[in-house]
């Protein structure tokens, strides 16, 4: 499209009358409107103010397709370190959002409004799985957006045998462990305490304590060491909460859903291990 037709397009999307944007740029209302229609065109130096007040690029507003990563990059760290600490998460997401637009490229065109509040009453709002890998996005009350591109030698050469796995989630089906691990991930950082402080709160019978102790361990989520206290040795345990762990727990709740998407693809065709 033309700078003529974009200018005109963009305007009226950002809702914005010629006199308006005329007024945000310093020039007459005769000026825009002769620009609208081919008769004259912007100076050079109007041009970025130009795509500001229209919330466009200078790329888009020119017209011009071509795309680069480096180019992306840098817009996307502009964007974030505009946007206030509290919100960026939320913008990461909402990026990963026009990721998976673009994967769904047969479906959406480049101008298809992005409307994320109509997806807020569904638990999963998208996937899309292929043999290169897939997409995995929740947009309950733990929205996120995460990337799976298929490794070089396949996912199985990642999970190996599974037997590692396996003892994690052994781990995770005590009751009582799952009990102590929800319980220091609910106190400050640098939590310290002693054993008898654990069986307390997570109301552990003392046969117990010692198998919670071992699995917290064996997940990494604790640190132990030694302390004499007026001479006598005190064993103590600084808690170490894992985001890794938090993730881990929040994509499992997602197993537990059966509804349906608003958006999936799958055209996988080989096996995923």
């Amino acid at each position: 499209m033309s700078l003529s037709t974009n200018l005109k397009r963009f305007r009226q999307e950002k809702g914005l009358t010629q006199e308006q944007l005329a007024g945000a740029l310093g020039v007459s209302p005769q000026a825009v409107s002769k620009w609208e229609t081919s008769e004259t065109y912007p100076d050079g130096d109007l041009l970025v103010p130009l795509a500001a007040q229209l919330g466009v690029s200078l790329d888009t507003l020119l017209g011009n397709p071509a795309v680069s990563m480096a180019d992306i990059a840098r817009r996307i760290i502009q964007l974030i370190g505009q946007t206030p600490a509290e919100a960026r998460f939320q913008l990461a997401r909402d990026i990963g959002w026009q990721i998976e637009r673009g994967l769904f490229d047969c479906w959406f065109k480049l101008d298809e409004p992005y409307r994320p509040d109509a997806l807020q009453g569904m638990h999963n709002a998208s996937n899309i799985v292929d043999d290169h890998g897939f997409t995995f996005i929740s947009n309950g009350r733990a929205p996120f957006f995460s990337v799976f591109p298929e490794p070089d030698g396949g996912f199985g050469e990642v999970l190996a045998d599974g037997e590692a796995l396996r003892a994690i989630f052994a781990c995770l089906a005590s009751p009582e462990t799952m009990r102590a691990i929800l319980y220091l991930h609910r106190q400050e950082k640098n939590y310290i305490f002693e054993r008898a402080v654990l069986a307390r709160e997570c109301q552990l019978e003392d046969d117990a304590v010692d198998r919670v102790l071992h699995d917290l361990l064996a997940l990494r989520l604790l640190s132990v060491c030694e302390l004499p206290i007026n001479g006598v040795p005190h064993t103590l345990y600084a808690s170490r909460p894992s985001h890794k762990l938090i993730a881990l727990l929040v994509v499992a709740r997602e197993l537990q859903y059966d509804g349906a998407y608003s958006l999936q693809a799958d055209h996988r065709t080989k096996p995923y291990l």
